[in-house]
């Protein structure tokens, strides 16, 4: 069968090709990108596991989620594995775009490596967007509408693209077919197309080492496999026992089924965009488009054309003054404007209640007119309770 397999299939080429030697002072951040990659894989497994149960419209969703969670052998832990992966892919995603640029490894010639991992960031974040609305509760109906009317702030095309998104005039049953199927066939075509182009081009021009390889050390490491994939392989088994540890002791939350009328909803997204929710509180009125629109565009094309805008030697992140302050300010505003947005208090929907002595103490005197009385009445006769 092997002497079969070699005479059709370039297999020895393969494995000339796999044992290439890495640079060495690789260290445990370069395997990142493969956590990434396992995480991908591991929410299209969970994903196709929960689609069979699950029904894309407002009659049956929520109730297609508690029977998963609740009825399903497995349900619970399987949507708990998707849930809180989704959560990790985020961050290992973002562990590894920052690493890059602290080893400033998107210089060339690895320029379009790095623009197709930003948009790797930008589809898992569509990911996200779209799979909180598919339990269809009180939280993910809401923050869709706050996100959709985000949308719409953009200049021109906001408009436009709210209405795609909706597929009319109001969120109902035609956005979450359309959020389904971004979520289960759009996205995941366009996130594994990326993927491939992004690993032909990391195989192409090689791992980037790290800044203080000399050309000598650039292929004089230990081979990728089966040393790297070895290591890689480890760090996936440890983060998939986090994940099913989380997925069998954390809950995943489900609110209410989701309530159009329910106007003190006080709505609030996911925590990886917290912090575009707590950014939009510091723009109200005329400047609310800088929040909604110019900021996060600004952010995303400087992302993007990182390498083509910064032209300076490749040295490590501190070694680079101004690459250090942009860095430090992004990260540190990120992060703080996610804390500050998970701690603002709820906004209240109900007065708080008075107690019995403010009650008393806050009743009309004696000397009332018979018309007051009647107004602050609030007893109900016999028949009324009848």
């Amino acid at each position: 069968m092997r002497q079969f397999l070699n005479e059709r299939l370039p297999l020895a080429e393969l494995g000339t090709h796999l044992r290439k030697p890495l640079p060495k002072h690789i260290n445990l951040l370069f395997s990142l990108g493969s956590l990434a990659m396992f995480l991908l894989l591991l929410q299209a497994a969970t994903g196709a596991f929960l689609a069979l149960y699950y029904s894309p419209s407002p009659d049956h969703a929520h109730n297609a989620v508690t029977y998963i969670s609740e009825e399903v052998p497995f349900g619970a832990f399987v949507r708990g594995l998707h849930h809180w992966g989704a959560s990790a892919m985020v961050i290992i995603v973002f562990l590894h775009l920052l690493r890059v640029v602290i080893y400033s490894s998107y210089k060339a010639p690895r320029e379009l490596t790095w623009s197709v991992g930003v948009l790797l960031l930008l589809v898992v974040l569509g990911f996200g967007f779209t799979g909180y609305l598919l339990p269809w509760d009180e939280k993910a109906y809401w923050a869709t509408v706050v996100g959709v009317e985000i949308a719409s702030t953009a200049p021109v095309l906001g408009e436009v693209v709210a209405k795609v998104l909706r597929g009319g005039a109001e969120i109902g049953a035609v956005t979450l077919a359309r959020f389904y199927a971004l979520h289960t066939i759009w996205l995941p075509w366009l996130a594994f197309g990326l993927v491939g182009v992004h690993l032909f081009l990391v195989r192409y021009y090689g791992s980037s080492g790290t800044p203080q390889n000399t050309q000598e050390e650039m292929k004089a490491g230990k081979p990728f496999y089966p040393d790297q994939v070895f290591e890689d392989v480890v760090g996936m088994l440890i983060l998939f026992l986090i994940l099913a540890s989380v997925a069998l002791f954390v809950p995943v939350p489900l609110e209410d089924v989701a309530d159009a009328t329910n106007a003190d909803y006080d709505p609030r997204p996911e925590w990886y965009f917290l912090f575009l929710f707590q950014l939009l509180k510091y723009f109200q009125g005329p400047f609310e488009i800088i929040g909604t629109f110019v900021i996060p565009t600004v952010g995303i094309l400087l992302l993007l054309f990182l390498p083509f805008l910064d032209k300076s030697e490749r040295a490590v992140l501190w070694k680079r003054p101004v690459a250090l302050t942009v860095t430090t300010v992004c990260v540190v505003a990120i992060v703080g404007l996610t804390i500050l947005g998970a701690s603002s208090p709820k906004l209240e929907t109900q007065a708080a209640p008075q107690s019995t002595e403010d009650i008393q103490g806050a009743a009309p005197p004696e000397t009332e007119t018979d018309e007051a009385e009647e107004v602050f009445d609030f007893q109900l006769t016999e028949e009324e309770l009848e």
